[in-house]
């Protein structure tokens, strides 16, 4: 605990020396003042070194721009009221309301409610909360106490259906390397019979409905989803550009965005996963909970200056013909069409989404722009040779600013 009496300490100087120099009942009378401020001094400061400070968080993860409870508890061991201001926090800048001014009673346990939210994703640290007493007599008392906790915020994700899967039929009396299977572990729906086998009806839906009913699954293949997500500035982008190196921090958090939405999208619908993140450090990852992935997202960084190339870091996966493979990039160059082609020959389809200036949030409105102008002319010419690549599951697209990601992914 920190104290400040300087005030307190020249008023008694001052009539001290009053008493002094020009003794009389109004010196006497300020005097007395002057003791009675050193009286509640001492008292408020027996009380104040004595009140507990905790905290809580609603959550210890959030979404950007989700609104989160941060509670403080302040518990006054004392038998005498005191008033108080709260600095919740010194890192906080979206803190609502900043502090707050409150009276706890005797003995009291009070809750403060604060509210907060974040721009950016990552791990926060909170700070410390500030309490702080003063009075007009000229003195004042402050403590602080570090927050231990933290909180992740995960990376922010749009619904944009994606759907993976190359249709692919299966013809009768055909075998086929392409294993399609139902998942009996998620029901999708349920329907009329049809000659389906028995084991399927649903026999207490069939008793209400007065007619046989049965499970229709969802259906999934054998083959994974492919993410390499490169966050570096790669070759054919002059690295000591100022304009290139602030474009990619922005493309960065929207390259997070879109990876976010495709496997949040994917997960929900039982889809296997793996993960290759492409920045200061290659992060490969792969689970069964999508909350999982965001941790990684919530944190990766890119660099300017990269040491891995997305041709090398791809080229140590195994493939099935069965998979697919995405791949998210600030700019690539045609330089890289064999390697999509090799890459090609070992799965089902490869997609290639280059997004320098981001994209179009759903609920923005479109810019007055040439959008193909805006492009490094490499990247034009990547996209025009891939057309001739697409009958072939070969598939690159250029993002712009007007493009959603329902809009791109539709075009897939």
């Amino acid at each position: 605990m920190n104290y400040k009496i300087k005030g307190l300490i020249i008023m008694s100087f001052v009539a001290l020396l009053f008493n002094i120099f020009y003794f009389s009942n109004y010196t006497i009378l300020l005097l007395t003042f002057v003791g009675l401020g050193w009286y509640e001094f001492f008292q408020k400061k027996k009380i104040f070194e004595n009140i507990e400070i905790t905290y809580d968080l609603e959550y210890e993860k959030c979404f950007i721009e989700e609104e989160l409870e941060y509670r403080v508890f302040l518990k006054n061991n004392s038998n005498e009221d005191i008033i108080v201001t709260i600095s919740p926090s010194n890192l906080l800048s979206r803190l609502k309301p900043p502090f707050q001014k409150v009276k706890i009673k005797a003995n009291e346990r009070k809750k403060i409610v604060f509210i907060t939210s974040f721009g950016s994703r990552g791990l926060k640290e909170i700070g410390y909360i500030s309490l702080k007493y003063s009075t007009p007599l000229g003195f004042e008392f402050w403590k602080t106490k570090k927050v231990e906790k933290t909180i992740e915020v995960l990376p922010e994700f749009i619904y944009s259906e994606f759907n993976k899967e190359s249709l692919k039929k299966l013809l009768p009396g055909q075998k086929s390397n392409i294993r399609v299977l139902e998942d009996v572990t998620y029901v999708e729906n349920i329907d009329e019979y049809n000659n389906e086998p028995m084991n399927r009806i649903n026999w207490k839906i069939s008793a209400k409905y007065d007619k046989l009913m049965v499970k229709k699954y969802s259906h999934t293949s054998t083959g994974k989803l492919y993410m390499f997500v490169d966050l570096n500035l790669p070759d054919g982008i002059p690295k000591n550009n100022i304009f290139w190196k602030s474009e990619r921090k922005i493309y960065e958090e929207y390259a997070l965005k879109a990876t976010a939405s495709i496997i949040k999208y994917q997960k929900d619908k039982h889809q296997d996963v793996n993960l290759v993140i492409i920045g200061k450090d290659i992060i490969r990852h792969s689970s069964n909970d999508w909350v999982n992935y965001f941790d990684i997202l919530s944190s990766v960084e890119g660099t300017n200056d990269h040491k891995y190339k997305l041709e090398e870091v791809i080229e140590k996966d195994i493939f099935t013909y069965e998979d697919t493979v995405i791949i998210i990039s600030i700019h690539l160059t045609d330089s890289i069409i064999p390697d999509l082609i090799k890459l090609r020959a070992k799965t089902s389809k490869v997609i290639v989404l280059l997004m320098p200036y981001g994209f179009r949030i759903e609920s923005e409105g479109k810019l007055d722009i040439k959008e193909h102008e805006m492009f490094r002319i490499e990247a034009i010419d990547l996209e025009k040779k891939a057309v001739l690549l697409e009958e072939n599951h070969i598939i690159v697209r250029l993002i712009s600013p007007n493009n959603s990601l329902t809009e791109i992914f539709e075009t897939i």
